[in-house]
């Protein structure tokens, strides 16, 4: 009796406790908790998709407004970096996937993404069924091993402008290509129509697929387009002007004629805008360790790369880069709009347009921040832009638009769509 009462606050600590451990678990039971200290165990197999679905609508907020998006999981899933989208009218939507697999969509009266045709791969004659785009590396249209692949596309009337990594053989190095397919959208077919423009020279692995550039934008008229070619990681061939790696092509559609309008670009890989309203030519460029930019793009001019840069040095085995030493400089040479350091991995860009539906945004850009899965509103004055804000969190954005009416349009890396319904 003695031993009992000597160690009874003991003994009542116990029985505390162990009711404590058994209301925990039967709340976790109630509730399905999934958090477990361990990692595995009791909440180890409850699936957190089922308990905490994702959201089907969220909210693009700024100081400036605040619109919804309803989001939903695409029908397909694609590899990363994936491919573009076009809007094709009436809620319908065409998707081209990292590889070269074309699916027609459109969203239905539920609201949910449906495929409306099976996804044919993109060909063109003098290619087998083998040799059709399915991600084979090697063979094929679409050249898509490890980062390289399809790069966006333009819809200009019923002609399909797609820019996509394909390999020489007998060059034995891949090559950035633009080609045109003609679009019938009743029978949702894409057929091949003709070769654009073709980047010189091939370039041997090993590359950066990433670091290729490939965004397309028409110009001040339907017959004009600019294409970036990014380096291709190899440096050395950036300022030498017998090769397209890293320069603005500019494309005349009529006669498929093409010239070199700007030079010394890394990796013009996010997006291009073409501002009709100011004649200007906007891009998106990921730098090296630090340093992705913003540039007004102007005929002739040398934007820098490899011999100066905002960003830092690093290397990747096998693989050229920076080599420059004016760190944190761009004298000599033009300079960026706008820097981000560190980096955002600045993606996509497209402006808000008038539309009386948000005067504070009319005339600014929205730009996506891959690296920082985000979504930034930036004003513009004059040729700078001047400010930041994230508007959107949480969505690896690959691809952007804005349609006349001030609706989003939003593609992810993560297999989800974003659109404004009005």
């Amino acid at each position: 009796m003695h031993i009992i009462k000597k160690y009874k606050n003991v003994y009542l600590s116990l029985v505390l406790l162990v009711a404590g451990i058994a209301l925990f678990f039967a709340g976790a039971g109630l509730y399905h908790m999934q958090w477990w200290p361990f990692g595995q165990g009791y909440f180890a197999s409850v699936d957190v998709d089922e308990i905490v679905p994702e959201p089907r609508q969220v909210k693009l907020t700024s100081i400036f407004g605040t619109e919804d998006l309803e989001v939903r999981e695409l029908p397909f899933s694609d590899q990363y970096p994936t491919g573009p989208f076009e809007m094709l009218g009436n809620k319908h939507f065409l998707f081209i996937t990292k590889c070269g697999e074309v699916y027609f969509t459109r969203i239905n009266e539920s609201g949910e993404i449906e495929i409306t045709k099976n996804a044919d791969s993109l060909t063109k004659p003098g290619l087998d069924e083998r040799e059709e785009s399915k991600g084979d590396d090697y063979d094929g249209l679409v050249y898509c091993k490890e980062l390289a692949g399809v790069k966006d596309s333009l819809l200009v009337g019923n002609t399909l402008y797609v820019v996509y990594t394909t390999w020489d053989h007998e060059a034995n190095g891949a090559r950035l290509a633009v080609s045109a397919f003609e679009l019938d959208q009743e029978q949702s077919e894409l057929t091949f129509s003709k070769d654009i423009f073709l980047t010189y020279p091939a370039v041997k692995e090993p590359f950066l697929g990433h670091q290729v550039g490939g965004k397309l934008v028409l110009g001040a008229d339907d017959d004009t387009m600019f294409l970036s070619v990014g380096d291709f990681s190899k440096p050395d061939g950036v300022q030498d002007p017998s090769t397209a790696l890293g320069k603005m092509i500019k494309i005349n559609l009529k006669d498929a004629s093409a010239e070199i309008y700007a030079s010394g670009l890394r990796s013009p890989s996010g997006g291009l805008y073409f501002d009709r309203d100011s004649n200007e030519l906007w891009e998106t460029e990921h730098g090296p360790k630090g340093g992705d930019e913003i540039n007004l793009i102007k005929q002739g001019r040398n934007y820098g790369w490899p011999l100066v840069s905002y960003g830092t040095l690093y290397e990747r085995e096998g693989m050229g880069n920076y080599y420059g030493n004016k760190y944190n400089s761009h004298e000599d040479f033009e300079k960026p709009a706008f820097v981000f350091n560190p980096s955002i991995g600045v993606g996509a860009i497209a402006k808000y347009p008038k539309t009386g539906k948000n005067e504070y945004w009319e005339g600014g850009f929205f730009v996506a921040g891959m690296a920082a899965n985000s979504l930034l509103y930036m004003r513009k004055e004059g040729e700078r832009l001047v400010y930041a804000e994230p508007v959107l969190h949480d969505y690896r954005i690959r691809a952007l638009k804005i349609d006349k009416n001030g609706r989003f349009f939003i593609k992810t890396d993560n297999d989800q769509f974003l659109w404004m319904e009005k």
